[in-house]
């Protein structure tokens, strides 16, 4: 006699169960059972995959609820059944009340209700937990699992109505439970611990009668619980417009509109005029103008409200439409893009546009879509973080009651190599070594702990938010597909992203991109008090100037170009095109790289461009002969086997996928249909085998086109900006002192003043005054946003601050302000305007008895005016009375900015040699430097070598020393005179080194 199984957990019940959505599948396929349960904890994140699963596989499962209830000012653990549609629509609005952080509700509201049935946890229900006391309504059961059934034979029988078996399922075989058991210590749910569970394929051996009638019942009970639910096909929002035209009507008149802001008579050719209706008659025949009209809606919305958008991301950039309107900047007919890379009539899906914002305003710009469509309409999309190898060990070894300290010691010796922890522990011998420290252990409990945390990674753990996604309606979310509220009151979908699409969701990717944050405040400092706006859309991308920047090496902070490899690259190609740079960013990638050296040497004519036929080779004359591009291989595919272009690129498609039996067919079509076309067998064969090669690492020229174009933009402002670009580059860098140290040097090599944080000048991001870049209060260790915040607001109100006493006076207003601050800010060189040393100021706050303490103690500071407290501030006199040590100084400086800016302990000596910034490559220098760092490093050979960082007033550099000794070591934190030879591969070495020891003056 089967059961079906009452209540289940999978690993979307975070830390509850070890099935996974895999091996569960993995299951079903197998036994096939004809109706299945899922009730998860408090959730419905398994919900959309496996009702995509059930209607694929024709198994019927029931989507219940876990959840606790309050009942008699206490909780309770029940299951939740829908018997209808309206009442999963109540379950579902349980489980969004309880993941968005709302109070439990009450059992009183759910008895009696008609449309569900409330079934109490066999382990941990009301009756499991108070014994005697009963609750009774015609929708309430007592439940039990089987291996209980006899010791409460005498209640089953007087509740025989009201009574089921319900196993609590957690598992899918026997040897898991330790697992389980695990997981249940680690989350904390003690009632969980010891239980014994039984895994789902049980086979359950019926006793009695009693035993038959309640599965009986039980069974009756679960089958008038499954109801069908409908997947809607896709239904687009309609995009209403004050012109009260339908859709397909509105999208042509805004083309109209906007088309002469992109041409003018001459330059809309036939061929434009041709490409447009070609792409409007596919977006028609599908139905798809809400799509372009949404979309164009918000781009040009932020465009409006000054948000910075890229000009395209992936194959959108494709698309003459999408170029009109605004959604992307790119002319496809000017580079040879494709539509049918980006929107196939022969392979029909939803078109994907992806937008790049800037990242500090993406909010901004789901606000406005929330607005415009509905807060319900609108949502994230969930997703989910998984336990890690350290993860689990750490989990499991806190079950096991081991040290923290040791703990620790453990999680850090785990390396980053994808391999689990059996693996891991078989490999790695520190692993092994301080596993085997822990006390009272056993070679058999090791394993037995190893192999229990390998059996944890993978599981989920908790939620997260997709980065980009977020998916629109045309009504309310909630009933297509479970939803909750996140903090910010922004819904949620309880999916992950890839199960959305066949329920109808249109899904947009918006992604914050912190390279338009930093564009947008380049051109912000800019414009900044000018009557003539600069524009980016003007610059000419044919510059001298740019392209010199970009060959010099110099590409630090620009977007895709400023790696090591990708300077070295750049050099080696010397780009001097835009479709260099296009090929570049292509081509620099694991597979495609190797062919950056042919690009390179093609190009400067030291090796011939071979020839296979001319529609072959005029497709392939702007790189080279080489297949960089997807659309060269549709375009070669057109040309030669007269290939549709939508047909074109599903060959591609097939090919990059290794879809073998369709590569096959294509191969096959593909030579059969070019020697219809004249071309020779063996000419045929060639092409078809060069686009084989270059197809499954062939890149989007779309997608590079649009971030070549980025690029450009920002090496374009570095060069003819540089003042501007070096502020913001090192704004959007605040986060990361060692990034920030990187462009602050690169700017003093080229004679631009940086200065560290200043409490007049800087604020949050960088600021320019007086031709110097003054760094952010944001780079300030210790110092948070809200105080910035609260810093710059005084400011304004009081300042400029015009003495210590004057400052300590007004920010004595701002709330949550105190010593500690300022310490902070004195120690960071920020309060150097005062012009008094660090230990005087130090001294004064420090001290209660000071005068500038005892004065502000006097002062009621609330009720003075701005002139009140200049005048009171003037009248406390400040000398310097201890003076500070250049030493201690620079130690501060390195503690609270990263490195020192206000110290240049070499300008205490003589100025001997050559400055770092003035060396060139291969060239030998004696320079006198602070050796900031000594790094000992094996090479592959297995002889040690040695890293030095120097630095002087002018730069940074390192350095490397092979056949040294550890006596170099010595040298860290000293002043040297070292004779070094430049490397252009950036290996500079070290000759000589000695200590420098020169008296001052």
């Amino acid at each position: 006699m089967k059961l079906i199984n009452g209540h289940l957990n999978t690993s979307y019940s975070f830390l509850k169960s070890s099935i996974t959505s895999d091996e569960l599948k993995d299951f079903l396929l197998q036994e096939n059972p004809e109706y299945l349960v899922i009730s998860e904890y408090n959730n419905f994140f398994s919900y959309a995959q496996f009702l995509l699963f059930s209607k694929k596989n024709n198994i019927k499962i029931i989507f219940a609820l876990e959840v606790d209830i309050k009942l008699e000012n206490k909780k309770y653990r029940y299951i939740l059944y829908a018997q209808n549609e309206e009442g999963f629509n109540l379950i579902k609005r349980i489980s969004n009340e309880i993941l968005s952080g709302k109070e439990l509700c009450s059992l009183d509201t759910l008895l009696g209700n008609k449309n569900i049935k409330i079934v109490e946890h066999p382990l941990f229900g009301f009756y499991t937990v108070e014994h005697k006391k009963l609750v009774s309504s015609s929708n309430y059961f007592y439940s039990f699992q089987l291996s209980d059934i006899q010791k409460n034979k005498e209640f089953i029988i007087k509740n025989l109505h009201n009574s089921l078996v319900i196993n609590h399922f957690c598992i899918l075989d026997i040897s898991e439970n330790e697992i389980i058991n695990l997981l249940s210590k680690t989350n904390g749910d003690e009632k969980d611990k010891n239980i014994v569970y039984q895994p789902l394929n049980f086979e359950f051996e019926i006793k009695d009668e009693l035993e038959k009638t309640l599965i009986n019942n039980t069974n009756n009970l679960l089958k008038s619980c499954y109801f069908e639910t409908k997947i809607n096909p896709y239904v687009l929002p309609h995009f209403e417009n004050e012109l009260n035209m339908n859709s397909k009507q509105f999208l042509r008149y805004l083309l109209k509109q906007k088309l002469t802001q992109k041409f003018n008579e001459k330059t809309f050719t036939k061929e434009y005029q041709k490409r447009l209706e070609y792409e409007l008659s596919i977006i028609e025949k599908l139905n798809f103008e809400d799509y372009f009209l949404i979309i164009q809606d918000y781009v040009n919305w932020a465009k409006n409200n000054k948000i910075s958008i890229g000009p395209g991301r992936g194959s959108a950039s494709g698309s003459l439409v999408s170029f009109i309107l605004g959604i992307t900047e790119i002319d496809p007919l000017k580079y040879g893009l494709l539509f049918e890379r980006f929107l196939n009539p022969e392979r029909v899906s939803m078109p994907d546009i992806d937008v790049d914002v800037q990242d500090n305003r993406r909010d901004e710009v789901i606000e406005y879509l929330i607005k415009k469509y509905g807060e319900k309409r609108v949502a994230n999309i969930v997703t989910f973080s998984t336990l890690g190898k350290k993860s689990a060990i750490r989990d499991v070894l806190r079950v096991y009651g081991v040290s923290p300290s040791l703990i620790n010691e453990i999680s850090k010796s785990i390396s980053d190599e994808d391999i689990n922890l059996v693996e891991e522990y078989q490999k790695n011998q520190k692993f092994a070594l301080l596993m085997a420290r822990i006390e009272n252990i056993t070679n058999l409990l090791i394993t037995q702990i190893v192999y229990n945390s390998s059996k944890l990674e993978g599981l989920y753990r908790q939620t997260g938010t997709h980065a980009a996604g977020i998916v629109i309606s045309p009504k309310n979310i909630e009933e297509i597909i479970p939803t909750y509220f996140l903090s910010n009151n922004v819904q949620q979908v309880q999916s992950a992203m890839e199960n959305l699409e066949p329920f109808g969701l249109l899904k947009m990717d918006i992604l914050g991109l912190k390279t338009l944050t930093t564009i947008q405040e380049i051109l912000d400092k800019i414009n900044e008090g000018k009557k003539e706006e600069f524009k980016l859309k003007n610059i000419n991308f044919n510059d001298k100037k740019t392209f010199e920047l970009l060959t010099s090496g110099q590409t630090t902070g620009i977007f895709q170009l400023e790696s090591p490899g990708m300077i070295k690259t750049l050099q080696k190609v010397k780009v001097s095109t835009f479709n260099d740079i296009v090929a570049v960013i292509s081509l620099f990638r694991p597979g495609p790289m190797l062919n950056l050296t042919t690009y390179a040497r093609r190009k400067h004519g030291i090796e011939k461009v071979p020839k296979i036929s001319p529609e072959f080779d005029k497709i392939v004359e702007e790189t080279y002969g080489i297949i960089v591009y997807q659309e060269q291989i549709m375009q070669i595919a057109q040309k030669v086997a007269k290939m549709s272009y939508g047909e074109a690129d599903i060959l591609r498609r097939a090919i990059s996928k290794k879809k073998l039996d369709e590569m096959e067919r294509l191969k096959e079509k593909f030579i059969k249909d070019s020697i219809k076309n004249n071309y020779p067998k063996q000419i045929s064969e060639k092409i078809y085998a060069a686009i084989e090669e270059f197809a499954s690492y062939g890149f989007n020229k779309a997608h590079a086109v649009s971030y070549a174009y980025l690029s450009y933009q920002m090496a374009y402002l570095k060069a003819h900006f540089p003042l501007e670009y070096y502020a913001a580059i090192i704004s959007s860098n605040r986060g990361s002192q060692t990034n920030i140290n990187k462009y602050v040097n690169e700017a003093k090599s080229l004679n631009i003043s940086v200065a560290s944080p200043d409490i007049n000048f800087s604020s949050f991001v960088s600021e320019i005054k007086n031709e110097t870049i003054y760094l952010p209060l944001a780079m300030i260790k210790g110092i948070g946003p809200e105080t910035i915040k609260n810093l710059v607001k005084n400011r304004k109100e009081y300042g400029p601050y015009k003495s210590f006493a004057h400052f300590c006076m007004c920010v004595s207003l701002i709330k949550n302000f105190g010593i500690s601050n300022i310490e902070t800010l004195i120690k960071a060189s920020a309060l150097r305007c005062f012009n008094l040393s660090q230990k005087t100021m130090l001294h004064e706050i420090s001290n209660p008895n000071s005068y500038l303490m005892l004065s502000l103690k006097m002062q009621n500071l609330e009720n003075l005016n701005l002139l009140d407290i200049s005048t009171k501030s003037s009248e406390i006199e400040i000398k310097n009375t201890k003076d500070d040590k250049i030493e201690e100084i620079k130690a501060n400086e390195i503690e609270f900015l990263g490195q020192s800016y206000n110290t240049n302990i070499l300008q205490s000596w003589e100025k001997i040699g050559s400055q770092l910034k003035d060396l060139h490559f291969g060239n030998s220098y004696v320079v006198v430097v602070e050796c900031e760092n000594v790094l000992k490093r094996v090479a592959r050979n297995g002889k040690d070598f040695y890293i030095l960082t120097l630095s002087d007033s002018s730069q940074k550099l390192q350095v490397f020393a092979f056949n040294a000794t550890e006596d170099l070591i010595k040298f860290k934190n000293k002043i040297i005179e070292a004779e070094i030879i430049l490397k252009s591969d950036g290996r500079h070495k070290l000759t000589k080194i000695k200590e420098y020891f020169v008296t001052k003056g």
